[in-house]
This record gives C-alpha cells, sequence and structure tokens, in this order.
C-alpha cells in the first residue's frame, strides 16, 4: 500500500493531495493513510501537512522503488519492465526465475536489501540494506555464444564511464569485472549465461555498488569502498540508475553490430595494475606473469618470466 501511495505523491510532483483524496483512490481510511506516510517519513519521505490541503512531498528521497525509477527512465527497452523488491535473498535468482518464465529483454530486478547477494566463483556480496545498488537484468542477445564473455568487458566500460560522468572521479576496471577506485573496491559485475552451444537463451547481468556504504566490516575494510566515501557527498541512487539505463541501451545497439572492439581502448586505458606482477588462478592452476594489457576479444595478456606473452581467457587475479 505504502508503494501506492509513494506513487501519487510522484505523480503530483510535489503538490498537494488531501488525505480524503488519497482514502477514496485506495479504498482505505484517513487513519491507515496517516500511519502509512508516518511509515514514510522513516525511509525518508519529508512531508508538509496543512489542514484542509493534506499533504505535500518536500523532497526527493533517495529511494529506488518501481514508482520512483518509472518516472525518471526514458529508455525505449532498458528497465522498462522492473520488479522492485524491498528485501530479496538474490536478484540474480529471481532473474533467473523470470526469464525462465519468458520476461522480456531488458526487465530489471532491483532490491534495497539483498541478503545473499551472489559474487563470482561462488563468492558473497556483501550489502548493507540501503546502501547501495543491487540489481540484476535480463538480455535475450542475438550474438553467438563464443562472443558472450565480452558482454561482461562492455558493461564494465559502460558501469566505469557512468561513474566518471557523474562524480568526475578516475575510476579503474580490474579485469575482467570489478569497478575500483584508489586500490579498492567500489562495484563487481556477474554474468550468467542460459543456453546452448550455438544459441543463447537468456544471459543475466548482475550489478552491485557501493554508494552510501562508509563502514565495512574488518575483513573488507582494505579492500572496499563506496562512491560516497570517495567524492566525499551523498550520491543518488535514482541519478545514477537511470543514467546507467540509457548509456547501456544506446551503446547495446553498438555492440551487437561492431562487438566488444570499439570498447577494447577504453577498457584498456582502464585497465587496473597493468604492468603489476600478478598471480592468476585458473581452478586449480596458477600462472604467474605481468599484466600487459587485454585483446580485442577481452582476453588478458600476461609475460611471464620468460618473456613470452600467454593470453588467459579467464581467472582470478591476486596482486
Amino acid at each position: 500500500m505504502r508503494e501506492k501511495i509513494k506513487e501519487i505523491f510522484i505523480q503530483k510532483r510535489h503538490q498537494f493531495v488531501s488525505g480524503e483524496e488519497i482514502s477514496k483512490q485506495l479504498n482505505i481510511s484517513r487513519t491507515a493513510v496517516w500511519k502509512h506516510i508516518e511509515e514514510l517519513k522513516k525511509e525518508g519521505y519529508q512531508f508538509e501537512a496543512i489542514r484542509k490541503k493534506g499533504y505535500r512531498l518536500l523532497n526527493d528521497p533517495d529511494d529506488i522503488s518501481k514508482e520512483r525509477l518509472k518516472a525518471s527512465i526514458s529508455t525505449k527497452w532498458m528497465g522498462k519492465e522492473i520488479i522492485y523488491l524491498p528485501e530479496v535473498d538474490s536478484t540474480q535468482r529471481v532473474a533467473h526465475e523470470l526469464a525462465r518464465n519468458g520476461a522480456l529483454h531488458g526487465t530489471v530486478v532491483i532490491t534495497d536489501n539483498q541478503t545473499k547477494g551472489k559474487g563470482r566463483l561462488g563468492r558473497n556480496w556483501f550489502s548493507r540494506k540501503g546502501k547501495g545498488i543491487w540489481m540484476s537484468f535480463i538480455l535475450r542477445p542475438s550474438f553467438p555464444y563464443h562472443h558472450a564473455p565480452q558482454i561482461t568487458l562492455f558493461t564494465s566500460v559502460i558501469l566505469a564511464n557512468t561513474l566518471k560522468k557523474l562524480y568526475k572521479v578516475n575510476f579503474m576496471i580490474k579485469w575482467p569485472n570489478d569497478i575500483y577506485i584508489n586500490g579498492k573496491k567500489v562495484s563487481g559485475i556477474l554474468t550468467e549465461i542460459h543456453g546452448e552451444q550455438d544459441q543463447i537463451h537468456y544471459m543475466i547481468i548482475g550489478i552491485g555498488i557501493n554508494t552510501h556504504q562508509i563502514d565495512f566490516p574488518e575483513e573488507l575494510k582494505e579492500k572496499a569502498t563506496s562512491i560516497e566515501k570517495e567524492i566525499g557527498y551523498v550520491p543518488k541512487r535514482i541519478e545514477f540508475i537511470t543514467y546507467f539505463f540509457s548509456e547501456f541501451e544506446q551503446e547495446y545497439l553498438h555492440f551487437l553490430k561492431d562487438g566488444f572492439a570499439p570498447y577494447y581502448k577504453q577498457y584498456n586505458n582502464a585497465l587496473y595494475g597493468k604492468g603489476k606482477r600478478i598471480k592468476l588462478r585458473q581452478f586449480n592452476e596458477e600462472i604467474e606473469g605481468t599484466i600487459v594489457s587485454i585483446d580485442q576479444n577481452g582476453y588478458l595478456i600476461l609475460r611471464q618470466d620468460n618473456g613470452r606473452e600467454e593470453k588467459v581467457v579467464s581467472g582470478d587475479i591476486f596482486f
């Protein structure tokens, strides 16, 4: 019911709405209206209340509910269908379920509180309620299966460019899918594919971004950061999401036509750890070498001690 009340105030765009009008529209009592507004105040909504005029929304709270997103998004397909869940175990799990049941290309699952967020290689993603953006979206691509790994690299470029454009900070990309700033992780991407060797049925791209997180668990303090911590003021999640959706939709058309090649230089310019010696873990094998660059297919190029360069398709980097 609170979501419906939010929608009423968002549509009214800071005009007064009487409690009687809301109660009639939603078929609830005036007392129930008052109680829901009190709960909305706890979520950061600020109201002015005047006798005989009703309530007026005073601010634009950092709320990523479906109503707020719908009011801001101007894309054609990216995020046109939004599933907002105040709390969920994993947006990836829900997105897979929706995709199996025929959800449209561009459908987004987003939450304020993810209790069992998924990272790469089965890791958990630490996400605190209301302190980040936790979302997964469904793609039904037309490109062949062997191009699928490049979508993660492409998404990394769009994500890093969005952060740089909005916050004027130089974000770096740790191959293949993490966004770093000042040596700490601020965002990660998880791509999962369902299909066959010659056909992709659907892809799920999950994105986690620390936006407002200031305090991290002891084991993450030296590894993780947030946008707010780095820029020194509170970012608006709604602004980031709508900009990212617009950029992703626009650039995705180029990606379908030309592949990863147009984004290769951008990725290389932002490649984190270039020139540094690393260990790269692949299943039970470890490779040591120095990061040179990536190639136009998105493979990581490592220079080994004997001077030989090796291309790596996948793996986990340790500095």
